[in-house]
């Protein structure tokens, strides 16, 4: 029988006057692992936003996004008999006006940066991350 886990991916991004930029992390230990978007667990009494929502606040201590984005096409993974469903999401940390809070990483946290678009691009290894963070930054730009 196959088992199905779903989990949330969020672009944590912040709108300055000089562009669009990404946080990124890295887990622990940060050898093993290359920067990604916040990824969170989804428990099973929660709804995808809800997830997301805890994930960010878990790891980066931010607390209520500007604004926040569905990204409307989960990713899909099979691994063994373990079916994975991730749901990728968009959350704005900050604005011109407002530029986003200090982080204050959680404690799976090894490393993190903020980064343009092509840089944030060139450090995902998963292709798949790689491809939400184009639909976000064209949604953004559009």
């Amino acid at each position: 029988m196959l088992g199905i886990e779903h989990q949330v991916r969020v672009f944590v991004f912040d709108v300055l006057n000089t562009g669009i930029e990404y946080l990124l992390l890295r887990q622990k230990p940060t050898a093993e692992w290359p920067f990604a978007p916040v990824i969170g667990s989804v428990r099973p009494d929660e709804q995808m936003r809800q997830a997301a929502l805890r994930g960010v606040q878990e790891e980066t201590g931010f607390q209520r996004p500007v604004h926040m984005l569905d990204l409307l096409v989960p990713q899909k993974d099979l691994f063994g008999g373990v079916g994975l469903v991730a749901w990728p999401f968009g959350f704005q940390a900050g604005a011109p006006s407002s530029p986003a809070a200090e982080i204050h990483p959680g404690p799976r946290v090894g490393e993190f940066l903020w980064a343009n678009f092509a840089k944030a691009y060139e450090l995902m290894a998963d292709e798949r991350d790689r491809e939400a963070l184009v639909r976000l930054q064209l949604d953004l730009q559009g």
